[in-house]
């Protein structure tokens, strides 16, 4: 039977901003299952991260590249790794958007430019052919940050976009 890819979700490249969203899984846990999954035959993960959280810096992006890394070693470390077969680590990145009545809802949202710098320095981290990168667009979660803050007043907004031929 072929075995279907894992999602795992850290949310954050370093435990520091783990703790600060208060995410309860270590790297340690992440590492450990991804090996019981390696060790029954899996050989692609998903790993989903937020990008753009509060408090976040360039040492929390780098840390998503890490842990995406320390994934591939993993598997090729196995003893009992699949013979032929090497390992998917596809990383998905959304980007954080402040919602109403969660606990970062006054917090700012980062800048279109920001987002965009931050997406290509987590791309110039990536160090494998192993690891493929997937994002949102920054503008997407730009307008998706206005919505989620908006009020019945963005209805003729809404409205008027559609009768223009937009789609969300």
């Amino acid at each position: 039977v072929r075995k279907s890819g894992l999602t795992f979700a850290p949310e954050a490249g370093t435990q520091r901003l783990r703790d600060v969203i208060n995410k309860n899984v270590t790297q340690e846990e992440v590492l450990r299952t991804a090996k019981v999954a390696f060790s029954g035959g899996n050989t692609s993960v998903k790993l989903y991260f937020m990008l753009g959280l509060p408090t976040e810096t360039m040492e929390d992006i780098e840390g998503i590249a890490d842990l995406a890394q320390k994934v591939v070693d993993l598997f090729y470390s196995q003893e009992n790794k699949p013979k032929g077969k090497g390992v998917t680590v596809n990383v998905s990145v959304a980007t954080f958007v402040p919602k109403p009545f969660t606990p970062f809802q006054w917090e700012a949202q980062d800048t279109l430019q920001t987002i965009e710098a931050k997406q290509k320095h987590l791309l110039s981290c990536l160090r494998s052919k192993k690891i493929s990168l997937s994002y949102h667009e920054g503008y997407t979660s730009f307008l998706e940050g206005v919505f989620a803050r908006g009020d019945r007043r963005l209805c003729r907004v809404l409205e008027e976009a559609y009768r223009m031929g937009c789609k969300f």
